[in-house]
């Protein structure tokens, strides 16, 4: 792991419930100067890959943004995708801006490596999208959307996902004491 020291990696296995795996960098902290979005390498050794390059770990913005899921704005954002062709292009190039980012991250060694196991573990780093994302006809996780959208502010399912948010903060839907205080 690479810039991330003891105590963010305390408030990280608290975050996630887990210990943390294959974590590149914190790619931004939330206001309380916490871990919010985390970057992960693409591939393990001798295990898989990862084709979600950025994942949110602010255990308040999952719950928030698995309520949204919940109330249908997956099946929203995609129906939009299919009849909004600017959205649909602004979307195609964040997937490209993703998947470029996250092949970036592998070194020639681990290529060679890859190749030998799969030449599809290889398409998958380099050709799909958000979230490790196929089919980019639809929308796979408001997560990695908005997780991608934190770090690189061009995702438009991201910008949504987080304008959302930003409403239900200021018509007092949440507040400030809702927020898990993950440092514990």
């Amino acid at each position: 792991m690479k810039d991330i020291n003891e105590k963010e990696l305390k408030i990280l296995k608290n975050q996630l419930d887990r210990e943390p795996e294959n974590v590149n960098k914190i790619e931004v902290y939330c206001d309380k100067n916490r871990p919010m979005v985390i970057s992960t390498l693409p591939f393990r050794k001798g295990k898989q890959v990862l084709p979600t390059l950025y994942w949110l770990s602010c255990p308040f913005l999952v719950k928030k943004i698995s309520k949204l899921e919940d109330q249908g704005l997956i099946k929203k954002l995609t129906k939009k995708v299919q009849l909004d062709p600017g959205f649909k292009k602004k979307l195609k190039k964040a997937h490209k801006i993703y998947a470029a980012k996250r092949f970036s991250l592998l070194s020639c060694r681990q290529i060679k490596e890859i190749k030998k196991i799969s030449d599809d573990i290889l398409d998958v780093i380099k050709n799909s999208g958000v979230g490790g994302i196929r089919e980019k006809e639809g929308v796979k996780c408001l997560h990695t959307h908005l997780a991608d959208y934190l770090v690189n502010l061009q995702n438009p399912v991201g910008k949504i996902v987080d304008n959302t948010l930003t409403e239900l903060k200021y018509n007092n839907k949440w507040g400030v004491e809702d927020c898990e205080d993950c440092c514990n």
